[in-house]
């Protein structure tokens, strides 16, 4: 009977110990994660060495936050940029609320229309003089996937063939992973520090994109 009984001392003082580490206080919440999350969780913690999975944690949250861009650092030189992060993560908060109301002019491509407040050129984007006009101003693709790639893809091959009359504009692409597939769009886009002021991409996909700058969006946009 000294085995089981020793084994069970054992258990408990390991199980205290463990209670005691973890012991929710007012600086502390229980969550649940995915379980791969977890794991990735626990590797890092090993990796890093860090003291617990709340290190670990709060470590990434600390990074993410000095990783956010501001609207000077997105707007940055002429190079093309991806503004990826979860979906609901502040993205379309981001450009919407803090960089559309510094740019002039800008042109949206907004597959789900969340730019109410922005002229919608509809049709006429394809006779639209870019190099006189000024201004705020989207374009909504169709709603049907296909035909709505198709007029993407029609827009930015007149793009590319005015690409002359651009050089004062701002081209965001909202949803672009929908796009990454379309030649005439890429090219543009690889391209686009020759043709206008800036490009962004705002996309869920990490990995649409490959070789061009890359910013995380975060929760923190919204304060």
């Amino acid at each position: 009977m000294a085995c089981p009984i020793l084994v069970l001392i054992i258990y408990l003082k390991r199980k205290k110990t463990f209670l005691e580490q973890n012991k929710k206080t007012d600086k502390t919440a229980h969550v649940r994660v995915w379980k791969k999350d977890h794991e990735e969780l626990m590797e890092r913690k090993r990796d890093v060495g860090y003291k617990n999975l709340a290190s670990a944690v709060h470590s990434l949250l600390v990074k993410n936050e000095s990783d956010l861009p501001s609207v000077e650092k997105v707007m940055e030189e002429h190079v093309p940029v991806v503004l990826t992060g979860l979906p609901l993560s502040g993205k379309t908060y981001f450009v919407r609320n803090k960089l559309i109301p510094q740019l002039n002019p800008v042109l949206v491509i907004d597959r789900l229309g969340d730019y109410e407040d922005l002229e919608d050129l509809g049709h006429k984007i394809y006779g639209f003089d870019f190099k006189r006009s000024n201004g705020k101003v989207r374009f909504v693709p169709n709603k049907r996937s296909e035909l709505g790639k198709t007029e993407v893809e029609s827009i930015f091959r007149r793009l590319m063939m005015i690409r002359d009359e651009l050089a004062n504009w701002t081209i965001i692409a909202e949803e672009a992973h929908v796009y990454h597939d379309l030649g005439a769009f890429t090219d543009f886009l690889y391209g686009s520090r020759h043709y206008v002021r800036k490009m962004i991409v705002v996309t869920p996909k990490t990995d649409a994109f490959p070789g061009l700058l890359t910013f995380m969006a975060s929760r923190s946009y919204k304060k």
